[in-house]
């Protein structure tokens, strides 16, 4: 289960938050005269590894809780899975599980893969999910926050500043990898079928 966990963290921060980042340098970049080819391409084989990163998500997300509702035999995992599917707030469960699914796919679509407003408009989708932002309204509804906190302390905060560029850099890096990896794993499958 831990294993399933690390991969759904990985597609979560590392491919989806990446590509939400990534939208506006390419779009700014298909622009540019000299590399608009380049860039197109780039964000070509960005959409397709979305789309496949969003089905892939869905399938082990959906595998992991038939693992623990069918396998595991716990019942306290049982009565938390059924409780959430069938609950009050079961639209939220279902819109959770589906939420990667339903941002992904229209990426299948040209007018969606070219059209600059449709990409903006999808970039807080891959930066912020569904429970980050149940949790965070949360948190700032019921006074969570760290202001309310004896220990918060403004240093805290500034020390970490300086890294976030860095992190960002790294995770566009890291994207930018995954993504041409993908055209050549696409490109090495292509030639094996015509070979055959």
């Amino acid at each position: 289960m831990e294993v399933i966990n690390i991969v759904l963290d990985f597609l979560r921060t590392d491919i989806f938050t990446s590509f939400g980042l990534l939208t506006i340098p390419f779009l700014i970049g298909r622009q540019i005269p000299k590399l608009k080819e380049n860039f197109l391409k780039i964000d070509e084989m960005a959409c397709r590894l979305i789309i496949f990163c969003g089905i892939l998500y869905t399938i082990i997300l959906l595998i992991s809780y038939s693992y623990i509702f069918i396998f595991m035999g716990d019942e306290n995992n049982e009565y938390a899975i059924t409780n959430r599917a069938t609950g009050s707030y079961a639209w939220a469960y279902w819109a959770m599980i589906f939420s990667w699914l339903f941002i992904t796919q229209p990426f299948r679509f040209k007018l969606v893969r070219k059209n600059i407003l449709i990409r903006l408009l999808s970039i807080p989708f891959f930066l912020i999910t569904l429970e980050q932002y149940v949790i965070f309204t949360t948190s700032l509804h019921r006074d969570y926050g760290s202001e309310s906190s004896s220990d918060f302390h403004l240093l805290d905060i500034l020390d970490t500043i300086p890294y976030w560029p860095l992190h960002l850099l790294l995770k566009l890096g890291l994207f930018i990898g995954y993504v041409f990896l993908f055209q050549w794993i696409s490109k090495k499958i292509k030639r094996n079928k015509v070979v055959s």
